[in-house]
């Protein structure tokens, strides 16, 4: 049964109107309600210990959202060119930043950011993750960049892996790495094998492009992920297991009924994964704001949607609180920012 999109106005916060998605309470077991707002140009998002960090063109902005009804800007810092990813471990953050590279600042102070170091990437930095002392860095031109960060203000290089095609994201999980490139697919990384010219401990295809990838563990005593996944320019959701960082195992595909494959070659859908949840923010018309139930990665579900008034860029998870980084609407009134909504149900 198809999924009928249909748009209800709910208050807006700082001049911006939300946009709720109604669907048949058969097809999905929970709702995203809008509680807040942080206005001003978003691209990406992370949020960390109540901190919200939100970045547009080379400026980092660092919002304190313990009270989502009413965000709080702290502080901000300008790096020298565009930044695509930020991640943050204990009091420091981890910013990719084009040709750049690794940027790293001490945010124990959020009115204050300081800058600690950076690293000159080979290429393009895309996207961070961060495990232990060692910076992974997505770069479009080499691949994947490991980085020992024990030193901050020195960080040296441990590794490269070398992609098949153009490394577009990566994530981090323990002691391995898992990382999308166009047109490759995914590659897991064990991070204890880290030289100049590391293989991968194992890999997998996609059916489609791929766009950007996740990884969670649901087992406590695993090295590294147990689930991985790939999301492709045509906003398909492809699942792996990966408990066997060798063989990973394709286990699951989900694509919303109503979002048939068009054959787009370009786009930059984001996922997120929340324990047994993913969150997919789908940056085509209708834009949607997706959370699927991956308890069963053979049989995900959709259990809430949301349809921003614009493109959503970037998506960040913290605990029932999803921040959504969305462009401009086609009315005035609908401004950039960051939608901050609550999973109920």
């Amino acid at each position: 049964m198809s999924i009928r999109l249909a748009r209800a106005l709910v208050p807006a916060w700082s001049g911006a109107v939300l946009a709720i998605l109604a669907a048949p309470a058969a097809a999905q077991t929970g709702t995203l309600d809008a509680v807040g707002f942080i206005p001003g140009p978003a691209t990406t998002v992370h949020v960390h210990e109540s901190i919200a960090y939100v970045s547009d063109g080379p400026t980092l902005r660092l919002v304190d959202v313990s009270d989502p009804a009413a965000p709080a800007e702290r502080g901000s810092y300008t790096f020298p060119q565009n930044i695509y990813c930020v991640r943050v471990a204990d009091s420091i953050a981890y910013a990719a930043v084009d040709f750049y590279g690794l940027g790293i600042l001490d945010v124990s102070d959020p009115a204050a950011p300081a800058f600690l170091g950076s690293f000159q990437t080979a290429g393009q930095a895309l996207s961070v993750d961060i495990t232990g002392t060692t910076a992974a860095v997505a770069n479009r031109l080499s691949g994947v960049e490991l980085i020992d960060v024990s030193d901050p203000a020195a960080p040296v290089s441990s590794g490269v892996y070398f992609t098949e095609g153009y490394a577009i994201d990566v994530n981090a999980v323990g002691s391995f790495a898992y990382v999308v490139d166009r047109p490759g697919g995914l590659s897991v990384l064990d991070l204890a094998q880290a030289s100049d010219d590391m293989a991968a401990a194992g890999t997998h295809g996609s059916t489609e492009r791929p766009a950007t990838t996740a990884a969670v563990s649901r087992d406590p005593g695993a090295p590294g992920a147990t689930l991985a996944a790939i999301v492709t320019t045509d906003s398909l959701l492809e699942m792996f297991d990966v408990t066997d960082p060798s063989a990973p195992a394709a286990v699951g595909v989900y694509r919303h009924p109503d979002r048939p494959a068009v054959g787009r070659n370009i786009a930059a859908p984001r996922v997120r994964f929340a324990g047994s949840l993913a969150y997919i923010a789908d940056i085509f018309p209708p834009f949607l704001v997706q959370v699927v139930d991956i308890s069963d990665p053979a049989r995900p579900a959709l259990a809430a949607v949301h349809e921003p008034y614009g493109p959503p860029r970037d998506v960040s998870v913290a605990g029932p609180l999803v921040f959504v980084a969305v462009g401009a609407g086609d009315d005035p009134s609908e401004a950039p920012g960051v939608l901050i909504l609550r999973l109920d149900g």
